[in-house]
C-alpha cells in the first residue's frame, strides 16, 4: 500500500542559489568604521561615538546615531543612517551634510538633565558636569543638537572643550583657514602676487 521509497521531487529551479557569504558563517556583527572627509592640513582634535543628533523638536523618531568629531576646521558628524524628510539633495565641496565648520558657530550651550544645569561655554571656561546634550547655535541660524545618553560621560565633556575652544581661539592665526591659506601664500610665486 504505502511505499518506502521517498518521492522524487518534481519541482525544478533554474536560477542560482545565493552566494555563501562568512556573514553567515560568522554571526558576530561587522561594525563599519566611521571616519571623517578630511581636508589637507586638516587633523581630528576629539571624537565621541554613540552620539544622537536630534532632528526634530518634538519627537525623537528622526533622531541619527552616529559619531561627532571635532577637527580644527568643521565639527562632523558621521552616520549610516540616511537622512530623513530631505527635499533636496546637494553637495559642497569642503562641508558634508552633517558638518557646520567651526567659523559658523555663535554660541554653545551644554545641558545636564539630571542636574538641571546649562552653561554657555566660551574658548578657556570650565566645565563643572558632564553634559547630556550639546545645543550649537550658529551664525546662518541653524540650531544643531546632539545628545549623548550612551556615549561615555567624560568623552563627550571632552569633545565639547574641544568644540568651544577651537570655534573662539584667541589668536586668528589659530584658524585652520589662515593656516592654510598662509602656506599656499608662502609658497606662491611673488611676481604673481604683484599686479
Amino acid at each position: 500500500m504505502f511505499s518506502l521509497k521517498p518521492p522524487r521531487p518534481t519541482f525544478r529551479s533554474y536560477l542560482l542559489p545565493p552566494p555563501q557569504t562568512d556573514d553567515k558563517i560568522n554571526s558576530e556583527p561587522k561594525i563599519k568604521k566611521l571616519e571623517p572627509v578630511l581636508l589637507p592640513g586638516e587633523i581630528v582634535v576629539n571624537e565621541v561615538n554613540f552620539v544622537r543628533k536630534c532632528i526634530a523638536t518634538d519627537t525623537s523618531q528622526y533622531d541619527l546615531w552616529g559619531k561627532l568629531i571635532c577637527s580644527n576646521f568643521k565639527i562632523s558628524f558621521i552616520t549610516d543612517d540616511p537622512m530623513p524628510l530631505q527635499k533636496f539633495h546637494y553637495r559642497n565641496l569642503l562641508l558634508g551634510e552633517h558638518d557646520v565648520p567651526l567659523t559658523c558657530i555663535e554660541q554653545i550651550v551644554t545641558v545636564n538633565d539630571h542636574k538641571r544645569k546649562q552653561k554657555v561655554l566660551g574658548p578657556n571656561q570650565k566645565l563643572k558636569f558632564n553634559p547630556t546634550e550639546l545645543i550649537i547655535y550658529c551664525k546662518d541660524f541653524r540650531i544643531v543638537r546632539f545628545r549623548f545618553d550612551e556615549s561615555g560621560p567624560e568623552s563627550a565633556k571632552k569633545v565639547c572643550l574641544a568644540i568651544a575652544h577651537y570655534s573662539q581661539p584667541t589668536d586668528l592665526q589659530l584658524l585652520f583657514a589662515f593656516e592654510y591659506v598662509g602656506k599656499k601664500y608662502h609658497n606662491s610665486d611673488p611676481a604673481l602676487l604683484v599686479r
